[in-house]
């Protein structure tokens, strides 16, 4: 008796204790974690709203699993959401606008080469015609000449011979001028696919020196956004689309429910920002749910 009467203090602390870790402390996950916005270096070309708005779409990823909100904006808030410019987001932007001049050279250097292709094709058909037309005026040139000779071996023509051997000059004379119009355009043509030869060349080379520029980057990994549980801050460096932003924050604020990195590419929490889906995958899901104390 007497010891239940010692103890009983003691008892009634393990009870309350007790009680309070399973029924009075509030659970994690139970109230939303807030969250403010630090600074936005003018690099990055995003508006504070633009942001927050990107906030809540990477905030509403971890929310959708549970039915309920994880985190919430509040200008007075814990968590501090930094963008930080540096020569990673430079160096991604540069790589993007490369990206963008490539695809336009390419697509431009396609349309020279459809064109030179046709000019090729209808110099083709000129020069055949230009040398048949070439060949019968030869034909025609040495029968008016052999006919020429002919008559003024006989000391000269009959008239209607000689009105006939006129008019047949004076046809090879525009056939001749025909012939030499013909001959140059051909020529001009000849030029003008050589013209665009050099303008093909040269845009195939202006695309390759670009791709060489991106190969120089596109081994290196960047370490996109980062969570210091020391200061309750995430600081981003870098991303290339909205998408990609989106996924880097959701990623960073994974860190700070305290979630872990897991083995699946395709996870919010894998460790690179590779894939594009804007979905927690089973094993976020499941790291979830055992920062929240959820049973599976």
């Amino acid at each position: 008796m007497d010891f239940l009467k010692n103890n009983l203090w003691w008892m009634a602390f393990v009870v309350a204790v007790f009680v309070y870790l399973n029924f009075l402390q509030p659970k994690p996950c139970d109230s939303p974690i807030q969250y403010k916005i630090g600074t936005i270096d003018a690099g990055f070309g995003l508006s504070e709203t633009k942001l927050k708005s990107t906030l809540v779409s990477a905030s509403k990823i971890w929310a959708k699993p549970l039915g309920k909100d994880l985190f919430e904006y509040n200008s007075n808030g814990k968590l501090t959401v930094n963008l930080i410019y540096d020569n990673r987001q430079k160096t991604t932007q540069i790589n993007s606008t490369l990206k963008a001049d490539v695809e336009k050279t390419n697509t431009l250097a396609g349309s020279v080469k459809k064109e030179y292709e046709t000019l090729m094709q209808d110099l083709a058909i000129n020069k055949q015609a230009y040398t048949d037309e070439l060949t019968n005026f030869n034909a025609e040139q040495t029968k008016y000449s052999t006919q020429v000779d002919y008559w003024n071996n006989q000391g000269g023509a009959p008239a209607d011979v000689y009105n006939n051997l006129t008019k047949a000059r004076d046809d090879l004379i525009k056939a001749q001028q025909i012939l030499e119009t013909k001959r140059l355009a051909i020529n001009n043509s000849a030029d003008k696919i050589n013209s665009f030869i050099e303008k093909y060349n040269l845009l195939v080379a202006t695309a390759n020196q670009n791709i060489d520029v991106i190969n120089q980057t596109a081994g290196q990994e960047f370490q996109e956004g980062t969570y210091d549980p020391n200061t309750n801050t995430i600081n981003i460096y870098e991303f290339s689309t909205q998408d990609k932003l989106t996924r880097v924050l959701a990623h960073e604020l994974g860190h700070a429910l305290s979630i872990d990195h897991n083995t699946n590419p395709t996870s919010i929490m894998y460790s690179l920002n590779k894939s594009n889906t804007l979905y927690l995958s089973k094993e976020d899901v499941s790291s979830l749910k055992v920062i929240c104390k959820i049973k599976e």
